[in-house]
């Protein structure tokens, strides 16, 4: 998994971008302060005998929020405990 977040010049959050199952069925939460969340799937760009392209972000993925919830809290690491709750109350909105 991977966690990608934008701040403003005060350390707010404005945008996070994490990613999970990686590397053979990939997904994504995108959240901004402007849109929202959305859970997305990631189409690798991989195409059989051709040459790799971009990875996108596709609609249609299904999530188990309780499975993504435990996932953030269980690998927060040293990352600032109020990123971690950020996140997970996006999610658990999302979910409501």
């Amino acid at each position: 998994m991977d966690l990608f977040i934008w701040f403003d010049s005060d350390d707010s959050i404005v945008s996070f971008q994490f990613t999970y199952d990686k590397p053979h069925n990939e997904k994504a939460f995108i959240w901004s302060e402007a849109e929202g969340l959305s859970h997305m799937g990631v189409d690798d760009g991989s195409r059989s005998g051709k040459h790799p392209g971009s990875p996108l972000l596709v609609q249609g993925s299904v999530a188990n929020p309780d499975k993504i919830i435990s996932m953030i809290r269980s690998n927060l690491g040293e990352l600032d405990p109020s990123i971690g709750s950020f996140i997970v109350s996006k999610i658990e909105e999302y979910y409501q």
